[in-house]
């Protein structure tokens, strides 16, 4: 992710202090301000590179015709305008500046205009867009306009050759395809990409000449999300991009909102068993081995009731970074509830999978959690099976019958689960 700065040159100081403050805090991302353009200089000439955007008020005491815009056009820095007026010749004169998007500055819902696009732009320098057209021009120039606004962007110049890009670059999230190219046009371009990617997770724009109404149709038929006419203007390009990846963005948070735990960041017990149920079956067809472990704080209840509900959290989330800083990428950690975690583990011998609880049980142990003074220690009881059951269910019972032998023999272990030593939970 982008480490880079934000520059905010504003000479009304509520204004400036507002977007500083939500900027820092709504985004975690850094800022610098300044109330004039010689600060702006001054500031910009002793970190020039630390800044991915500016945030500028068009008509400053010492810039009272956007100097400053210029001066930021020169030093390479995106700026975003603010403008208490706009007419046509204001409009006009900024868009000639090459800035990534203006402002009227009128009331609160402006300035949470202004984080969120901040934040998108600050997002974008992970994600990736592929631009398919035959023209080199066409490709040079929304490759210019979608990297103003921190895109990473690769091109084909035919549908086969946008199909092999996608199948290289499996992480794109947006497609910006032409109707008529040779080879493979655009239509049969989108009716392949949609076999292997659905509109959740990718989304096309289709782009042809004004006045190709049959084609914006058999494009969105086809499986386009969008369309544009050309020629267009950079304003509406960004407007559908930006709305296409705010889709998609959107629904992988509701997807995760629904299998994530909103505290850890860990998978939900909905998740691991709906995924798990998957992994149990084909660890049974396939005969490889699949390990189940139940890991429990214990006494938590005690740090709860001595620094309450917000160091409990701290300590959650504490344990689940231990927890996950120890698992492959093929393993599944969820958070059960409370203070309760479930793991699977595939192809993990009996030797193996013994030392790496023990290791996080000491791990957990060793590490305790730090809150300005206080240091909050924990302990951790686990069980574990790697006993071929029924089901999933049995499977995970199994290791929580050896979490119980472990709370019973002291806590603060770990026990295998012995078939001849069944016990009730």
């Amino acid at each position: 992710m982008n480490n880079k700065k934000v520059l905010i040159v504003e000479d009304t100081k509520s204004i400036n202090s507002i977007l500083a403050h939500n900027i820092k805090n709504q985004l975690n991302i850094e800022v610098a301000s300044a109330y004039s353009m010689q600060q702006a200089k001054s500031i910009v000439e002793n970190h020039e590179d630390d800044f991915f955007l500016a945030i500028l008020d068009l008509n400053l005491p010492d810039s009272p015709d956007g100097e400053i815009v210029d001066y930021c056009r020169e030093k390479e820095i995106t700026s975003i305008v603010l403008t208490a007026t706009m007419n046509d010749d204001i409009h006009d004169n900024m868009m000639s500046k090459g800035i990534i998007d203006y402002v009227v500055k009128r009331n609160l819902n402006e300035i949470q205009y202004i984080i969120d696009s901040v934040e998108r732009l600050n997002a974008n320098f992970e994600r990736k867009i592929l631009v398919v057209d035959d023209s080199i021009s066409s490709r040079q120039f929304i490759r210019y306009l979608l990297e103003k606004s921190n895109f990473k962007v690769i091109d084909a110049k035919n549908g086969e050759e946008g199909l092999q890009k996608l199948r290289d670059n499996p992480d794109v999230m947006l497609i910006i395809t032409d109707y008529y190219m040779p080879k493979m046009d655009g239509m049969e371009f989108i009716v392949n990409a949609r076999k292997e990617h659905s509109s959740h997770d990718l989304g096309i724009i289709g782009v042809s000449a004004k006045g190709s109404t049959d084609i914006s149709v058999k494009m969105l038929k086809s499986g386009a999300d969008d369309f544009i006419n050309r020629p267009f203007l950079w304003e509406e390009l960004y407007c559908r991009v930006n709305q296409n990846i705010d889709r998609i963005v959107g629904f992988a948070k509701i997807k995760e909102a629904a299998t994530k735990d909103y505290l850890t960041g860990l998978f939900n017990r909905k998740y691991i068993f709906e995924t798990g149920e998957k992994l149990f079956e084909n660890a049974r067809r396939k005969n490889f081995s699949l390990t189940a472990a139940m890991f429990d704080l214990d006494y938590f209840k005690n740090v709860n009731d001595s620094y309450g509900h917000y160091v409990g959290d701290q300590v959650l989330k504490h344990i689940s970074d231990i927890l996950s800083s120890h698992l492959r990428e093929a393993d599944i950690i969820a958070r059960m509830g409370g203070e309760e975690f479930c793991c699977l583990f595939v192809n993990s011998d009996p030797h193996s999978a013994a030392a790496l609880f023990e290791r996080i049980r000491s791990s957990i142990v060793d590490e305790p959690l730090r809150i300005e003074e206080l240091e909050i220690s924990v302990t951790v009881s686990i069980g574990y099976s790697d006993i071929m059951a029924e089901s999933l269910d049995e499977l995970i019972h199994f290791a929580d019958v050896a979490l119980y032998q472990s709370k019973e023999a002291g806590r603060n272990r770990v026990t295998k689960y012995a078939k001849q030593k069944n016990l009730k939970c």
